[in-house]
């Protein structure tokens, strides 16, 4: 048995000195560590989604751009050449008597000018429908942004919780980690029971299970911070920004609650663009009027040019085109019904998440101060525990026990701090007010 005892020391030392070892490693490679505002940055230049909702921005803002030339004159420059089977003339008629020539052969250039008179306010509802589009792209830029900033600060906020947890758990160690030498020690002279030591063990190894996993969590969160800002590889956040993210608040009124936020705005955009597009259907029923001037030039083979300027106005009564006008009023009026349930339906799924966060917040302050009040008297409680095991009154069992229920109150503790500001993060980001907000608590 004393045998074993010893095999079993052996085994814990040696663990403790590779986990040193790995330590010392690790302090040999320089981690790298970034702020929040510089995180921001570089994700919104280098993340690909951004860059995509920015092409689309630009796309939806050329498309208003080519709305807008309907209003505009247009200048065009035609040339031709015919060849006839019979001889044609190649200029009308200018004089009584006088038959103008012929040939097979005729070439025809000309300058034309369009000017647009009235179209029915076609024109004038395809800008609408070309600004609500680029008013739509306007708001998905703005939520891949809010998304990206919301992700970043997850990231510097867990990292922060997955801290918390770590010193804990590290003084825990230490705490079993002496413990076990000073029962070795004791167990050596015969004056603790083995099973003591096997307990201080078994509670040793898995805390140290603990901190191998905390380890793999910050990595997986410095490669995901990394993946997000582009610089690649493993990045740290800068704790000191996390730490100041407790003092995100949310307004302790309901103003948020009726504020639109992307959701809602995007769907606004939508409505509006529906609108346009049924009035653009509408309008079709009305005649296109506009005016025209050209100046042509024919000739025959002989390539002698011969100009003539003409000048008229142009109307146009579309009058039966088998009922495709009708379908698409009829398609116009059931995509705006459905973009204004849409709309309906995005207020409401932000009303009920605003206060859902809220509630969640609310819930997670309340928890935390139950618990808070938890970790106080089982402190105390603790340290009766230890002082009547000091007395021989109580086995190590028993203590160990209530330490680490503590252990797991304080872990508690600290990751519902973090829950409150998880919960102000996503009340702020779906109100769309997060870039505001976290500009103001990382300005220095």
């Amino acid at each position: 048995m004393q045998k074993g005892n010893m095999m079993n020391h052996f085994i814990i030392s040696t663990l403790l000195l590779f986990e040193l070892g790995a330590v010392a490693a690790a302090g040999g490679t320089q981690e790298r560590h970034i702020a929040l505002s510089d995180a921001l940055r570089m994700a919104l230049e280098n993340n690909p989604a951004v860059e995509a909702m920015h092409s689309q921005r630009r796309a939806a803002e050329a498309r208003t751009r080519e709305a807008m030339s309907g209003f505009l004159p247009q200048l065009s420059l035609n040339a031709s050449y015919t060849r006839y089977q019979e001889p044609n003339i190649i200029l009308p008629i200018h004089q009584v008597g006088v038959f103008p020539p012929l040939d097979d052969q005729i070439y025809d250039a000309r300058v034309q000018l369009y000017l647009p008179i009235f179209d029915g306010g076609r024109t004038f509802a395809s800008r609408r429908a070309a600004r609500a589009g680029m008013n739509e792209s306007r708001v998905k830029e703005e939520e891949t942004r809010i998304a990206l900033t919301e992700r970043i600060t997850q990231i510097f906020i867990q990292a922060q919780e997955i801290t918390d947890k770590e010193n804990l758990i590290t003084a825990r160690v230490r705490s079993l980690q002496r413990r076990h030498e000073e029962l070795s020690l004791l167990l050596g002279e015969g004056r603790v029971s083995p099973a003591d030591l096997a307990n201080v063990s078994a509670f040793l190894h898995g805390a140290r299970a603990d901190s191998i996993e905390i380890a793999m969590k910050k990595t997986e969160l410095a490669l995901r911070l990394g993946q997000l800002t582009g610089a690649g590889g493993e990045l740290y956040p800068r704790l000191e920004d996390a730490r100041a993210l407790q003092k995100m608040g949310v307004l302790s009124d309901t103003l948020l609650l009726h504020r639109p936020g992307p959701q809602v705005r995007k769907a606004q955009a939508k409505v509006e663009q529906a609108r346009a597009m049924k009035a653009l259907a509408v309008r079709s029923f009305l005649p296109d009027i506009s005016g025209f001037a050209t100046y042509i030039y024919r000739s025959g083979a002989d390539l002698d040019l011969i100009g003539e300027w003409a000048a008229g106005v142009s109307v146009k009564l579309p009058l039966f085109t088998g009922g495709r006008r009708i379908a698409k009023v009829r398609q116009a009026g059931a995509s705006l019904s459905a973009a204004e349930s849409n709309l309906r339906a995005a207020e409401t799924a932000q009303k009920t998440d605003l206060e859902l966060a809220l509630q969640q917040l609310h819930s997670a302050r309340q928890r935390r101060q139950r618990i808070g009040a938890a970790v106080t008297s089982k402190a105390t409680s603790v340290a009766a525990w230890q002082e009547m095991h000091q007395a021989g009154r109580i086995p190590l069992s028993e203590l160990l026990v209530r330490e680490t229920e503590l252990l797991q109150l304080q872990i508690q503790e600290r990751s519902l701090a973090w829950q409150e500001v998880l919960s102000a993060l996503r009340y702020q980001a779906i109100a769309g007010t997060l870039p505001e907000v976290i500009e103001k608590i990382t300005v220095r």
